[in-house]
């Protein structure tokens, strides 16, 4: 085994146990991430439990209201992305500019024909 093969493998042995030590570090700090998460899981288990029922409704109540603002979101993006891929640029632009105009038409004259063209003119259902 002459100099050269000796370097190369040091530099495999070095290389190799830095990469362990490296996976080593990573998997160290999910431990702790995932342990750090299931402690503050149960404090707000015990937060909760201390709570009164009254509370626990209104806090049940909020995350719940996230949640369909969340979901109405959701349906809204989904919504336009189809309406999007339906019509090219140049007809969705022209049809969001009649639905402009009819809006307007409706909001300075409340009428019943004319709310009828707004709502023709802006839902996708009667195009």
């Amino acid at each position: 085994m002459n100099f050269n093969d000796l370097k190369l493998y040091l530099i495999i042995v070095v290389a190799g146990a830095t990469l362990w030590f490296a996976k080593e570090a990573y998997e160290y700090n999910k431990l702790q991430n995932y342990l750090s998460s299931i402690k503050e899981t149960q404090k707000k288990t015990k937060e909760s439990k201390a709570l009164t029922f009254e509370q626990q409704l209104e806090l049940a109540m909020e995350r719940q209201k996230k949640l369909q603002i969340a979901s109405n979101q959701n349906k809204a993006d989904k919504y336009m992305r189809k309406l999007h891929s339906k019509y090219t640029k140049e007809e969705f632009k022209e049809k969001l500019d009649i639905c402009d105009y009819f809006t307007d038409l409706y909001l300075n004259n409340r009428t019943e024909e004319n709310e009828i063209k707004y709502v023709k003119a802006c839902d996708p259902m009667y195009h």
